[in-house]
């Protein structure tokens, strides 16, 4: 650790694995603390800026371990160290100017820096282990206890983290061996503090210091608590001050609940102030830490009764903190009173080696042991005397196991499980049954023996849950308990309560699986031999829930139990095969665990219909929509691995729901019968029962529930029904085809997202056609609409009909009135050519209207109050496009042979899309792009029938293409569009094309994205590099290269612009003053003075009367300045007028 080459080792993921930081920590360190030592500095209020610049870099270091602490050990000696001795001499000096006032004063926030870099590391560490390098010698004890009295003086002058880690050092100092009384020298010239006694002695100022930070909030409470409960448990000061010490605490709780206790009625007083809480939860903390010091109950015999009193107050419902310490408080006093004696022989534990598990003979060890299993043998060989009042305390426990917060019903459980090890068997069998008759409450036993939770709350179930895994942990569950209370752990690893729109208990499966992993660890040999016949069951269910449940958290729990059994026992089937398919990371991703590891387990006979059972039975009617989609899917693939159990044994069941009035389960149940009808069609074909009994389905559903409230997702169900039947190709007949029909028009009219609906409804149409007046519907609906979205889901429907429409789509590409048409009628053009270019037909008479419209589709810009929403046109435009011409490598041959100036057109629109700012779009265009460089044959070898410019753009583009056809994304992964940098780099060579349109419609489109954030700067950045590529070839003529000049020209070009009727006006200058500050013109020739002239053109036009004063200040500029100059001669004139021009761009 200490070593340096350390320092370029790279960490294991993001957690860190060593204290990379310690060359600069301890450096800094080192001048902190050689700054601290200046005593000099110590009356100074502050600490220097420099120090406390240093000290705040150092706690953030440190705060950064939060996560990892144990990276900090290596060091924490030194570090700790070296602090506490700066602080000790600080105390010391503090101690010693209190005793002498003729001293020179010592601020109490000098130091404020160094006791926040100490708690800090208490906080990340913990107190105990920092607290190991503390001094702890008799010198400390006054200078430290005056250091904190002054302190506390006046709370509102010092930082409470000095006081914290002061009273957490006196709590180690008040361990001392030593009597406090002989080392009391009777401090003077302490100030007074309320309350306390100047005359009174060491000990009892001490503990009166301690009740002063009881009720305050934060950390001073719980060191203050953990000072006194020292200080209290000591031999010296025990039989002194512990029971006049409880008496008093239990006053203080007493008078702070009082308003409740008195005023049991009254709702006004049923909440606590805050000040009253605070001072309950204080000394609650330092009983619980006095309870765990004492060896003894005989001090506080007196006061158990009125404790048990306080306990069982019901002041304190509104306080879960409160109620959390009295469960501990509890707990502790419970196990004082209890003896420490472990019982002869109680538990037992079975040690089966790995290798015996592994060998299969794991049971037979189990079964051998048994028979020394004093469990088995009746009642305890020691008499023990069990004192009444802990019945009391194990009821209170068993109350809070029902309490509404978790920390609790945690604090509970444990407490339960602690004291249960004490007691004697007969005893601890009664709290076994006590604790799983909790689970019983308020269940109802259904006719087919199913445990029926929805009369019962999470809460009782969740702390019952996990105080019967804090038993079984400590080998508490005997044979008989095991047997009564398995199956209902095995129901809690499904318990779930609907309630609206959400649901309650993924805690209680959590809990669940705990049971089952601490099942797994039962020291027990007859409890383990009761498991092993329960097995099979345990882990098909475990199995079901690690593959099927909903969070994340409970499939990774499951895992983690069914992992701990393979390790530590041999009774589950096929444990560590079934294992390597559903650890911790292949159920994480729900997707993943749904289809594929549920899947990979259903190869495994005795896993495979458990899997289905719970699927069609819990899964598949989900409240969650998500949760029932992917159980659907999952059907899909699991129901032909077992079609016969499916056909005879679910499928009847999830047929006779689909009627039912809950929508999560009739949703579940039409979706899975689709899923089943066609991923084993042929086995329920051959069962006339079973094919009358599918076909029946759409008709069994209720009218009203397709019409009302939650239609719209009974008829995507039904929807997804029939596309089932028409992909696995039933035999309908006439009627029920014109029943499907109208069923699909419906929810087209009902539903908002139907693209799920539209693939259904193509599949219909592949399987069944569509009558005359079927396909004359569709069109109607498009031109009479019915509800705000039922016409562009039907123009999005039209995709799954035939050549004939078409014109139609191409027309409402083109006019459609809203942008969700015009973008719906992109899609189908896209899917409905696809199926024509997939029939047998060669006729394409429709190629130049459908690129033609697609091509115009391109050119819309709508925007609207959601912004830019002709992009969605525009991009599914590019996505057909795609299709189209990806499916057939002679379009453009046939495009440029009937239009070339429509392929011209497009391969500029194309090229422009391209440095589009929306990545998803310029993805689109991409990909677009690269099919007619490297897919269409045309111009290949200049033989190819077609228009030639078309064939010769083409090849030059081929040409100037910076990639190769291997790495594109068409092709690969290495390039990808979304990176703008990457993508402008790329494009930019094109704008050298021989073609003035090519040039053009590219260089336009980079302006625009050149003038906005935070995309612009790549794209200047990427035509500045550009142009520095042509400085070398400023004279060339040639028709196919461009020059620095034309780039100027280019630009000037668009300055010319009509202002009233074009946009690129203000991006053009931002992108000109871009280029300019870059020096990416430098190059050119005349152009500076002729770009000027227009500029002065264009401001004496459009934006003189516009611009104020400024206008005449910039034709000043232009005008009178000689441009032709050294560029750092005009460097000055270029500023000015930039910084006049820039007041008058709007923000983009």
């Amino acid at each position: 650790m200490n070593n340096p080459a350390a320092d370029d080792t790279e960490d294991v993921g993001s957690m860190p694995t060593f204290f990379k930081e310690h060359v600069e920590f301890f450096d800094s360190l080192d001048w902190i603390l050689d700054s601290a030592k200046q005593s000099e500095t110590w009356s100074l209020s502050v600490a220097p800026e420099e120090e406390s610049e240093r000290v705040e870099r150092l706690i953030r270091i440190i705060n950064s371990y939060q996560e990892q602490p144990m990276c900090l050990d290596p060091h924490l000696g030194r570090i700790v160290g070296q602090i506490i001795k700066v602080v000790q001499q600080y105390v010391y000096v503090f101690y010693d100017n209190t005793v002498d006032s003729k001293s020179a004063p010592i601020s109490v926030t000098r130091f404020d820096g160094i006791f926040d870099l100490l708690y800090i590391l208490c906080k990340v560490r913990g107190y105990k282990i920092i607290l190991r390098f503390f001094p702890h010698g008799v010198v400390d004890i006054e200078p430290v206890f005056a250091t904190l009295w002054l302190f506390s003086a006046d709370l509102n002058a010092t930082a409470w983290q000095s006081r914290y880690i002061l009273l957490i050092w006196l709590s180690l100092l008040a361990m001392i061996p030593f009597d406090i009384e002989s080392i009391d020298s009777g401090i003077a010239n302490l100030p007074a503090i309320s309350s306390i006694s100047s005359n009174q002695s060491l000990i009892e100022r001490w503990i009166g210091l301690g009740k002063l930070f009881l009720g305050k909030s934060g950390c001073e409470m719980e060191g203050a608590a953990v000072m006194l409960s020292r200080l209290l448990s000591r031999k010296d000061s025990g039989a002194s001050f512990q029971p006049s010490f409880v008496k008093w605490a239990v006053q203080q709780i007493n008078d702070a609940a009082s308003p409740v206790i008195n005023h049991p009625n009254d709702e006004s007083k049923a909440v606590l102030p805050i000040e009253s809480v605070l001072q309950i939860n204080g000394t609650l903390r330092v009983l619980c830490h006095l309870f765990s010091a004492m060896t003894s109950p005989a001090l506080i015999e007196n006061q158990i009764p009125l404790l048990l009193d306080i306990f069982s107050l019901d002041a304190f419902d509104h306080h879960s903190v409160t109620r959390k310490l009295i469960s501990k408080a509890v707990q502790r006093l419970a196990l004082l009173l209890l003896p420490v004696t472990v019982l002869e022989k109680r538990r037992v534990h079975a040690r089966p080696s790995l290798r015996t598990n592994l060998n299969g003979n794991g049971a037979d060890t189990v079964s051998s042991l048994c028979s020394t299993d004093p469990c088995t043998g009746g009642e305890d060989s020691i008499d023990v005397d069990i004192p009444e009042e802990v019945e009391l305390f194990v009821g209170i426990l068993l109350q809070k196991l029902r309490d509404k917060d978790t920390i609790v019903r945690w604090s509970a459980a444990k407490g339960i499980g602690r004291i249960t090890e004490r007691l004697p068997l007969a005893f601890a069998q009664e709290i076994v049954t006590a604790v799983g008759d909790i689970l019983k409450e308020e269940t109802l036993r259904t006719e087919d023996g199913r445990i029926d939770v929805s009369m019962t709350t999470e809460y009782s179930w969740h702390g019952s849950l996990l105080c019967l895994a804090e038993l079984s942990r400590r080998g508490m569950l005997y044979p008989q308990a095991l047997r009564e209370i398995t199956p209902w752990v095995v129901r809690g690893l499904t318990f779930e309560i609907q309630r609206g729109d959400y649901s309650v208990g993924s805690n209680v499966r959590d809990a669940a699986c705990y049971v089952m992993w601490s099942l797994a660890r039962i020291p027990n040999p007859s409890s383990r031999r009761v498991f092993a016949e329960m097995s099979t069951q345990m882990a098909a269910t475990l199995v079901s829930v690690a593959v099927f449940d909903r969070e994340s958290s409970v499939r990774r729990a499951a895992s983690a139990a069914f992992q701990e059994h393979v390790g530590r026992q041999s009774a589950f089937p096929h444990g560590i095969a079934v294992l390597q398919l559903v650890d911790f990371f292949s159920v994480g991703i729900m997707r993943n665990a749904f289809i594929k590891a549920s899947r990979n387990v259903a190869e495994f006979e005795v896993y495979r219909h458990p899997l289905l059972h719970h699927l069609c039975t819990v899964t598949i009617y989900h409240w969650d929509l998500k949760t029932r989609d992917l159980a659907i899917r999952a059907l899909r693939e699991l129901a032909p691995v077992s079609p016969r159990y499916v056909l005879t044994l679910l499928l009847p069941e999830i047929v006779s729901n689909v009627s039912s009035p809950f929508l999560a389960v009739r949703h579940g149940a039409i979706a899975a019968t689709g899923a089943i009808a066609e991923s084993i069609a042929a086995e329920i074909k051959a069962d006339a029962n079973a094919t009358k009994m599918v076909l029946d389905v759409a008709d069994n559903v209720p009218q009203r529930y397709i019409e009302d409230f939650g239609a719209g997702l009974t008829l995507t169900a039904l929807a997804f029904y029939m596309g089932c039947l028409s992909r696995a190709k039933w035999n309908i007949g006439d009627n029920v085809q014109s029943r499907f029909f109208g069923l699909f028009e419906m929810a087209l009219v009902a539903c908002k997202n139907v693209d799920g609906i539209v693939d259904d409804f193509t599949a219909f149409v592949d399987a069944y056609g569509l009558k005359p007046e079927q396909h004359s519907c569709i069109e109607n609906n498009i031109k009479v609409a019915k509800s705000g979205t039922s016409r562009e889901s039907f123009v999005l429907a039209m995709g799954a009909l035939a050549e004939q429409d078409i014109g139609l789509l191409c027309s409402v590409v083109t006019k459609g009135e809203t942008v969700e048409m015009r973008r719906n009628a992109a899609v189908a053009l896209g899917r409905l050519c696809r199926r024509t270019q997939d029939s047998k037909r060669n006729d394409k008479t429709w190629a130049v209207g459908v690129v033609a419209a697609l091509s115009q589709g391109l050119n819309d810009h709508s925007i609207d109050n959601r912004g830019d929403v002709g992009s969605w046109v525009r991009k599914q435009s590019l996505q057909s496009l795609a299709i189209i011409f990806d499916h057939d490598n002679q379009m453009a041959q046939r495009i440029s042979a009937e239009d070339g100036a429509l392929a011209m057109r497009l391969v500029g629109q194309v090229l422009c899309a391209t440095t589009e700012k929306i990545d998803k779009l310029r993805a689109a265009a991409g990909r677009m792009f690269e099919i007619l460089l490297y897919k269409q044959q045309i111009g290949q070898n200049g033989t190819a029938a077609g228009n030639v410019d078309v064939g010769k753009c083409l090849n030059q583009l081929r040409q100037l293409d910076p990639m190769q056809p291997d790495h594109c994304s068409a092709n690969g992964d290495e390039f990808t569009w979304t990176d703008a940098a990457a993508a402008f780099r790329r494009v930019v060579p094109a704008l050298s094309v021989s073609y003035e349109q090519i040039r053009r419609s590219l260089f336009e489109g980079l302006v625009f994205t050149g003038s906005a954030e935070p995309l612009g700067k790549f794209a200047v950045n990427a035509v500045a590099a550009y142009a520095e590529t042509l400085s070398e070839t400023v004279a060339s003529e040639s028709a196919a290269q461009w020059n620095v000049n034309g780039l100027v020209a280019e630009l000037t070009r668009l300055l010319h612009t009509d202002k009233r009727t074009s946009k690129i006006i203000n991006p053009a200058l931002i992108v000109a003053d871009q280029l300019i500050e870059q020096g990416a013109l430098l190059a050119a020739d005349t152009k500076r003075q002729v770009a000027a002239d227009h500029l002065f053109e264009v401001v004496c036009i459009h934006g003189a009367a516009d611009m104020g004063d400024d206008g005449a200040g910039i034709g000043s500029l232009l005008s009178e300045t000689e441009w032709m100059q050294d560029t750092v001669d005009v460097k000055e004139a270029r500023s000015r007028l930039t910084k006049m021009i820039r007041r008058h761009i709007p923000p983009s």
